[in-house]
């Protein structure tokens, strides 16, 4: 019978049955302490684990723990081995000189006849035209012969005026020469002249005359002009009109006495 029964439970099933058998008949001490061997108490322990561990059950879950400080900075690491020097480079070839050939004017092939210089550096040559003549119309230049510049005169007064007024011309282009009271023709406002063919706004000259054409004259009569022209004179109030301008003079002067008009001069 017993041999049946441990056909069917097994050797830990019949341990465990004898250890409940004792311990219901004499009590759990005389079972844990006498009642079995070294290795029976062994087998007792494995099988009493393995049978808790079918029937537990997990627990919920726990609450999550504080965070952990931060640990401690680690040591500042050595200095690595200085690296070895580079290699010198090789020194560079010399530059070449730059070579410059003039180029003769009224060669067609370079700089259109102009002439210049050809310079070239590095293999690449590179032309430099010389550039065109400058106008001979600049401030402090000479006016040229055939040249024809113009501009614009004004002049007031009263009878308190007794030495006559001025009225100042300019040449912004110097004359050639001073120009003398015989070279100047002065064209009254309403009439003409067979030399000095222009106008107050369109005023012309031939060359060495200096024409002076009136525009406005007041007040004005019947009887003429309130005023006389007196004739040209220099800047400093004598001689001729000299290369860079002069006065004309004009006298008899009226109160509320006012002429301009426009001028011309064309160098010989």
């Amino acid at each position: 019978m017993l041999k049946r029964f441990r056909s069917q439970v097994g050797n830990a099933g019949l341990v465990i049955a004898v250890i409940a058998l004792i311990a219901a008949l004499a009590g759990g001490a005389y079972a844990a302490s006498n009642g079995l061997n070294s290795t029976q108490k062994k087998q007792v322990k494995a099988i009493a684990k393995a049978e808790a561990k079918k029937y537990a059950t997990a627990g919920p879950e726990g609450k999550q723990g504080q965070a952990g400080t931060d640990g401690k900075e680690g040591a500042e690491g050595k200095q690595g081995a200085e690296g070895k020097e580079g290699h010198e480079g090789k020194e560079g070839h010399e530059g070449k000189e730059g070579e410059s050939v003039e180029i003769i004017p009224g060669e067609p092939a370079s700089c259109a006849g102009a002439g210049g210089v050809t310079y070239e550096v590095a293999g690449s040559p590179t032309a430099v035209c010389n550039g065109k003549e400058g106008s001979p119309w600049t401030v402090g230049s000479v006016l040229p012969t055939g040249a024809t510049e113009t501009g614009s005169w004004v002049v007031e007064g009263s009878s308190a005026d007794t030495e006559g007024v001025y009225a100042v011309i300019s040449f912004p282009i110097q004359v050639k020469a001073n120009i003398t009271a015989a070279n100047v023709i002065y064209v009254k406002l309403g009439e003409t002249n067979a030399e000095c063919t222009g106008g107050p706004s369109l005023p012309k000259a031939p060359e060495g005359k200096l024409c002076l054409y009136q525009s406005v004259m007041v007040p004005a009569t019947e009887s003429g002009p309130e005023a006389t022209f007196a004739g040209p004179t220099g800047l400093s109030g004598v001689g001729n009109i000299s290369r860079s301008g002069g006065l004309l003079k004009f006298t008899n002067i009226k109160d509320g006495f006012r002429s301009a008009g426009g001028w011309a001069y064309t160098s010989n």
